[in-house]
């Protein structure tokens, strides 16, 4: 039942990179709510450094959409209003993706549910395939495919390459190449200094797979220094044959490339069979001590409401958040998007706290392995390095 207690407007804040798909959403619900939401992009590099301040001055927004790997943060400093209860009721909730239930579950209660979602997949250029005598329709199912097809790819020469990885982006590569290390069986970061961290086989494999495709000048030598401002373009550009991206480049291809020939799968791991998908996207929750967390509860309910799913996500062909929705009238005969949202269910997210200094900053110990093992090529030496550099945050 509607009361006028609804009509009062709400804040919310959006980081920047995930500002076009928070948008989509936001307008929607204003077209059929009383209760208008006035979003705000805020910098990605803010945005957590803002919440925090803006939760202990007492003038936090309303609502809150951010990369989800930062929730086991903001759910510890008691930043986030439980949704327990609510979200347990809700029968959308049941079919909600495994993966955004888990990194918004804190001591048994629910802070967040998924908001605008990615993964990352993996994708190949079909007419590089054809011009390389390998069948344009089968993708690489293993590493050691992705290695022997990459060779015969940048055989073609003319400036043609095989694979392409970002090899100066942290955040790129946790989201494009950890999967291939997880489908394999590893275990990559630690939730506290008694954890395991990056163990199994697949985290040597797959950096020993990325140094020989380096030592043999598969990938092209921008790549050492990419930051991550070619992780699209290289693949797009049309010269490179293999790489890992996420599911935003459908949409994107569809309106600036729509005659670019691809195809799309899962990461693959060291056997087929083994595949994984890093989970990433925004995850929606309420500051606490909000004034319209009454109407903030509506619009987390809203979120995982057909509508909101459907017309909100699935129309501008962003993944659903809901398995039970995955195979919709909007996705129907688009296999790139139907290989997308398999990813999203079979993906991954660690649950860790302080992923920032693991993983995200410069210096992390993550992008260090990774350049320290494929380009001076010290595998062994970058495993341990990094491992024992992890074990070292999660115990502080």
């Amino acid at each position: 039942m509607t009361t006028t207690v609804f009509a009062q407007n709400l804040s919310m804040w959006v980081r920047e990179s995930a500002a076009d798909p928070g948008k989509l959403m936001v307008d929607l619900w204003n077209q059929t709510h009383e209760a208008q939401i006035e979003l705000t992009a805020i910098p990605d590099n803010q945005l957590v450094t803002k919440l925090a301040t803006s939760v202990r001055a007492g003038d936090a927004p309303d609502l809150i959409s951010f990369d989800l790997i930062y929730m086991p943060d903001f759910m510890r400093a008691g930043f986030l209003a439980d949704l327990t209860e609510q979200l347990q009721a809700d029968p959308n909730y049941e079919t909600h993706i495994q993966a955004y239930k888990d990194i918004a579950t804190y001591e048994d209660r629910i802070y967040g549910v998924g908001f605008t979602p990615d993964v990352s997949i993996l994708v190949w250029n079909k007419e590089l395939f054809r011009q390389a005598g390998l069948d344009p329709e089968v993708p690489p199912k293993t590493i050691y495919e992705i290695h022997d097809m990459a060779t015969q790819i940048g055989a073609l020469g003319d400036d043609t390459y095989g694979f392409y990885f970002a090899g100066s982006c942290p955040g790129c590569n946790i989201f494009v190449t950890s999967p291939l290390m997880v489908a394999g069986g590893a275990h990559i970061l630690p939730r506290n200094g008694e954890d395991a961290a990056l163990e199994g086989d697949a985290i040597r494999e797959v950096l020993d797979q990325y140094r020989q495709m380096w030592e043999e000048g598969l990938i092209p030598e921008a790549a050492e220094v990419d930051a991550g401002e070619n992780f699209v373009s290289a693949f797009t550009a049309g010269n490179v044959g293999i790489a890992g991206t996420g599911g935003f480049l459908l949409s994107l291809m569809e309106r600036q490339f729509p005659d670019f020939d691809y195809g799309v799968t899962l990461l693959p791991g060291l056997e087929e069979g083994q595949v994984s998908g890093f989970v990433g996207g925004d995850v929606v929750a309420i500051p606490t001590g909000g004034a319209n967390e009454e109407v903030a509860r509506e619009f987390v309910t809203w979120v995982l409401s057909d509508e909101a799913q459907l017309e909100g996500l699935a129309k501008n062909s962003i993944l659903t958040t809901r398995t039970d929705l995955a195979d919709n009238e909007y996705f129907a005969g688009n296999e790139k998007v139907q290989a997308t949202a398999q990813a999203l269910e079979a993906g991954y997210v660690p649950w860790v706290f302080r992923f920032a200094d693991m993983v995200n900053s410069d210096s992390s110990p993550w992008i260090n392995m990774l350049q320290r093992a494929i380009f001076d090529g010290d595998v062994d030496g970058a495993i341990e390095e990094a491992r024992a550099r992890m074990l070292e945050i999660a115990s502080q």
